[in-house]
């Protein structure tokens, strides 16, 4: 007997006692026995809703972890298929077994986004992210636009923020939604209104991968034009950075984005 049925017997017995008490007469606690029948069945009522609740509680603790384990295995799932791909380069078992990690990847990252909507209260940003990402590499994409937005909404620091934002407004590029795509582009530089930073270094650096990335979206879109601008930003940025291995590395993404935006004007592959 589960913990609703235990409640129905008891909600039926409080009916009883309470038709009863209505056909007595006299006022109902001066009979002992009615007293003793009437504690007892409140001790019973409440030990059987905090059997629920502990029970409901330790559902969601239960949910969670199974979720986890799920998101785990989804979080190796790229390495794993980059290192087989390395190793059996242009040759036919190497995209069998990369497409047999696919599947893996579709299948565990569907259950874990099922598990996540049970509880979606228990669930982080980023747990949420992790599960969008891995559908929409796999072009799973019917749970993708809730997963992402919701990763968004949760998100409690300025990178988990702008990491969702960026994933998302990308995710539209590339399934051509260019103008819901720009307003999420446009809510990651935005991010300082939410989540205010003193840190200027934190600041422009972030604001230059969300221009870069943007700026490679928008070759997407096949608007070099765009890509050129936005990417002329990402340099404004990078003049305003302090010399540091950190800066180095950034500079080396945007000449990689530039060499992008020639090929694409040149009629050359991205």
């Amino acid at each position: 007997m589960d913990d609703y049925e235990r409640y129905e017997i008891l909600k039926k017995e409080v009916d009883s006692i309470q038709i009863q008490l209505s056909q007595e007469h006299g006022p109902w606690y001066t009979k002992p026995s009615n007293l003793i029948s009437v504690i007892a069945l409140l001790f019973s009522f409440g030990t059987t809703i905090v059997s629920f609740i502990n029970s409901h509680n330790e559902d969601i603790r239960a949910n969670h972890r199974e979720a986890m384990a799920l998101i785990q295995r989804i979080t190796k799932l790229p390495s794993e298929n980059f290192e087989l791909m390395q190793k059996y380069k242009d040759s036919g078992p190497g995209q069998s077994l990369s497409g047999m990690i696919n599947q893996e990847n579709i299948l565990l990252a569907t259950q874990a986004a099922n598990l996540v909507k049970r509880y979606p209260n228990s669930f982080s940003s980023t747990e949420f992210f992790a599960i969008a990402t891995a559908l929409a590499t796999s072009n799973i994409v019917d749970k993708v636009p809730y997963l992402f937005k919701t990763a968004i909404e949760k998100a409690d620091t300025s990178n988990d923020f702008n990491v969702a934002t960026r994933s998302y407004a990308y995710f539209l590029y590339t399934k051509g939604d260019y103008t819901e795509g720009k307003k999420y582009y446009e809510m990651a530089l935005g991010v300082w209104n939410k989540f205010p930073e003193r840190n200027m270094y934190i600041v422009n650096s972030t604001d230059l991968v969300t221009l870069m990335y943007w700026s490679q979206a928008e070759l997407v879109a096949k608007n070099e034009k765009e890509a050129e601008k936005l990417i002329a930003q990402a340099k404004d940025k990078l003049a305003q950075l302090s010399p540091s291995p950190m800066t180095q590395s950034l500079a080396m993404q945007i000449n990689y984005t530039v060499g992008l935006i020639e090929q694409a004007k040149t009629g050359g592959s991205h």
